[in-house]
């Protein structure tokens, strides 16, 4: 298959419907008023940017020779640091301030990408 080809293949992959459900359910659970985004952007964004992510970690893959399973492993903690650093920066959430906010914040970021990507991403790239 050519390059170009398994790059949309990848960015496919990464913004389907298996793949971003998980974080509407959750960023739609959570209390407007703590939210500082519209659900209507953040539906556009998300699988775009979740396509972009496995892009890049095909990308890298490809420059690092790195197997698949490595791959979404690395994608898993690259892409929530990247994510935790833009809501830090953006101040995208008004119930983030204090440590005890930001440490539950992120062990619940990075488990989704973890499973997101090591589970759901894998078996998809893996058999479709």
């Amino acid at each position: 298959m050519a390059n170009t080809n398994l790059y949309l293949r990848a960015f496919v992959i990464g913004s389907s419907f298996f793949v971003f459900i998980p974080y509407f359910f959750i960023v739609s659970s959570f209390d407007k008023k703590d939210i500082n985004f519209s659900y209507k952007y953040y539906t556009f964004i998300v699988p775009l940017s979740l396509g972009l992510y496995n892009v890049l970690s095909l990308y890298l893959s490809k420059i690092f020779k790195l197997n698949q399973k490595l791959r979404f492993f690395i994608i898993s903690l690259l892409a929530p640091t990247l994510v935790a650093i833009t809501v830090y920066i953006l101040k995208i959430y008004n119930n983030l301030n204090t440590f005890s906010d930001w440490f539950n914040y992120l062990w619940k970021l990075y488990l989704l990408y973890f499973i997101v990507f090591n589970f759901d991403v894998y078996l998809l790239d893996k058999y479709v």
